[in-house]
C-alpha cells in the first residue's frame, strides 16, 4: 500500500480525469454530471459495517488499484479512536500523521487492509472516499452516515440498485 499526499493524491485523480471540488478543502467531486448515483443503505450494526465495507471495496475493485482517501475525521471524536488507525498505519509502516497523508493507494494484494480502512471510516463515521484506477466508480461515505455510489456508466449504478433493491 502507497500513502499519497493531499498533491498526490490530487495529482492521481487528474490523470483519471476525476474533477476535484472545493469545500472547506479540496476533495474529488463525484456528484459531478459525468457520473450516476445511487444511495447505498448505511446500517448501524458493527457487522452489518463490516459487510459493508467489503460490498464497497468490490464495487472499486483495486484492479491494478484503488484510492481511498480520508477526507474528514474528529467530526464526532466520541465515535472515533485514533490510536487504532495510527497504529494499523504504522503497521503499514507509515508513521506521517493522517492530517499529511490522507490518501492510501491499495493494490489487489491490500485487499484485506483497504475493507480495514473502509470499515475504520464507517465505525468511526469519518468521510472515505474509494474511487477506481480507470476513474469510472467511486464511493463516499459521509460523517453524516450517508453514502453513495458513483459511476460514469449507468448500467453500472443500475445494478447496484438492483442488487441493493433501492431506488
Amino acid at each position: 500500500m502507497r500513502f499519497l499526499t493531499p498533491t498526490d493524491w490530487r495529482a492521481w485523480c487528474s490523470e483519471r480525469n476525476i474533477p476535484t471540488r472545493e469545500a472547506g478543502s479540496f476533495r474529488p467531486d463525484i456528484t459531478n454530471e459525468n457520473f450516476y448515483t445511487t444511495a447505498i443503505p448505511y446500517h448501524a450494526d458493527s457487522g452489518a459495517k463490516i459487510n459493508m465495507a467489503r460490498f464497497l471495496l468490490s464495487l472499486v475493485e483495486p484492479k491494478p488499484e484503488t484510492l481511498l482517501l480520508i477526507d474528514e475525521w474528529s467530526v464526532w471524536p466520541s465515535s472515533q479512536h485514533m490510536p487504532l488507525f495510527t497504529r494499523f498505519r504504522e503497521a503499514l509502516r507509515e508513521s506521517r500523521p493522517l492530517i499529511e497523508c490522507p490518501a492510501h493507494l491499495a493494490t489487489e494484494t491490500d485487499k484485506e487492509d483497504a475493507v480495514s480502512i473502509i470499515a475504520m471510516s464507517l465505525l468511526f463515521v469519518w468521510d472515505c472516499y474509494g474511487i477506481s484506477s480507470s476513474g469510472r466508480d467511486a464511493f463516499h461515505l459521509s460523517h453524516d452516515e450517508i453514502c453513495y455510489f458513483a459511476s460514469r456508466d449507468e448500467s453500472t449504478v443500475a445494478m447496484v440498485r438492483e442488487r441493493l433493491a433501492v431506488g
